[in-house]
């Protein structure tokens, strides 16, 4: 990809979270800018391409992108020539287009990219990190969620960082590349890793060898900053020769919290601080996060070691941490039922990341009845994971399974669905029950809820937003 002589850019699926804050940051940049969507677009990313004057199209349409005669395309990972006519336009006429990420490495190729990856907490880590370094550096991040007090999942500074959430996922329709190797990172920060995108991997071990490519494929000079506590990551960490920090809770690392206190407002937390090459050299700091739960705990730790790493003064990080409020839909709170239940609003949908939410509600009000309301994602992944999520649900005292939504899948004969989900969860959890659409769900809700509970809505597709029905 070459911009020398680029002066207007068209993004095809320029509706999606990441596709419009990068169609912002290219126009804050002094190019011109102009979109398609297959629907209408909806807040966040409408009120983001409103704000900045950026004209889209709704409707895919091959006049569309003939008429707007740009210099370069940007296409969304989704969007393919089998269903879309303007994909299928600029295949006819041969005209390359390119991904998301590669178009961002391109705006951010000059700074030193901080790239944060793995199966959970990629959001909020990137976002809590960006916003830090946005506050100490003035430097630039875009992440996958928007920011609950900025209102928008990106930032263009003019500091010395650029800070991604590593995507997993294909790059485009035809590039199966993960997205994450197209940012090239100078510094990766891995949360964690578990088996996900069972569509696309067949196996953890085939999603592990594209962390270790990317760990490979990083610079002689570049930084793995890792959990110790997760075993894969270790593993994948001994196989390089890079610089390497770790963090965790229950091993041996250079930052290691304890003494988690969940204040009414935040959590606080000790990080004892151990020298990458002396081990003997140790001192303790104290932080506190905008945040509650174990999860975000591990979240803080990661950013606090880039941070530290980089030569930030403890002063300095805490004074990032502290401006970063949360992203939306990662443990969210909407608001009070007309009952006086707490609602809460996340985007969990893998089993592990349904059980952290759930323990971090519980830990926070260990005396008030907890609903679970969660929208299974996905045939393929709902089905590999089963076994896990049948379990996953233990910290909750009530739960509301949806039928399946199934993205970018299409159901078979075959197919799992909604009831099965419930009778295996009902082998360990006997309060869980099936509901067919959003105003059952609601219907159960408004009967039974009181002032004594507390109810998070995990769904990714048309459930997300069931919270903001019941407030």
């Amino acid at each position: 990809m070459q911009l020398e002589n680029v002066e207007k850019i068209y993004f095809i699926g320029i509706g999606g979270i990441a596709m419009s804050a990068t169609a912002c940051m290219a126009k804050q940049m002094g190019y011109q800018v102009v979109g398609s969507d297959s629907t209408e677009v909806y807040a966040p990313a409408k009120t983001v391409l409103d704000d900045h004057n950026i004209p889209y199209f709704v409707g895919y349409d091959t006049a569309h992108i003939k008429d707007e005669q740009a210099d370069l395309y940007i296409a969304s990972a989704g969007e393919s020539s089998l269903t879309n006519p303007e994909i299928a336009w600029l295949e006819s006429e041969t005209i390359e287009f390119y991904s998301l990420s590669e178009f961002l490495y391109q705006l951010s190729k000059d700074k030193l990219r901080i790239v944060v990856s793995g199966t959970h907490g990629k959001s909020t880590t990137a976002a809590l990190l960006g916003r830090a370094l946005q506050e100490i550096d003035d430097s630039s991040f875009m992440t996958g969620a928007v920011l609950i007090e900025d209102e928008v999942n990106f930032y263009q500074g003019d500091g010395h960082y650029y800070v991604f959430e590593g995507d997993e996922y294909k790059a485009l329709y035809n590039d199966p590349t993960p997205k994450f190797h197209q940012y090239k990172p100078d510094i990766l920060l891995l949360n964690n890793l578990e088996m996900d995108h069972p569509d696309i991997f067949s196996s953890l071990e085939e999603l592990e060898n594209e962390f270790a490519e990317l760990i490979e494929n990083m610079p002689d000079d570049g930084l793995l900053v890792y959990n110790a506590d997760q075993a894969e990551l270790a593993k994948l960490a001994h196989q390089s020769n890079l610089g390497q920090v770790t963090f965790g809770l229950n091993n041996n690392a250079n930052y290691v919290a304890s003494n988690i206190q969940i204040l009414p407002e935040a959590t606080q937390f000790i990080v004892t601080k151990t020298g990458p090459q002396d081990l003997t050299k140790v001192s303790t700091e104290t932080y506190a996060i905008n945040l509650f739960g174990e999860h975000n705990v591990y979240n803080a730790l990661g950013a606090i070691a880039v941070l530290r790493t980089l030569g930030f003064t403890p002063e300095q990080v805490q004074h990032g941490l502290a401006a970063f409020a949360g992203i939306k839909r990662r443990l969210e709170f909407l608001g009070q039922s007309k009952s006086g239940a707490m609602v809460f609003d996340d985007y969990a949908h893998h089993p592990t990341a349904v059980k952290e939410t759930l323990k971090a509600l519980k830990a926070r009000y260990p005396q008030k009845r907890l609903w679970a309301v969660f929208e299974p994602h996905t045939f393929s992944r709902t089905q590999s994971v089963l076994t896990d999520l049948a379990t996953c649900f233990d910290e909750a005292d009530q739960v509301l399974i949806a039928e399946i939504y199934p993205a970018r899948e299409k159901a078979s004969d075959h197919s799992i669905t909604g009831q099965i989900v419930v009778d295996k969860i009902k082998i360990s959890q006997s309060n869980v029950r099936l509901v067919v659409n959003k105003e059952a769900a609601q219907q159960i809700l408004d009967a039974e809820l009181t002032e004594n509970d507390v109810v998070v809505v995990m769904a990714v597709g048309s459930f997300n937003r069931l919270g903001y029905q019941i407030i």
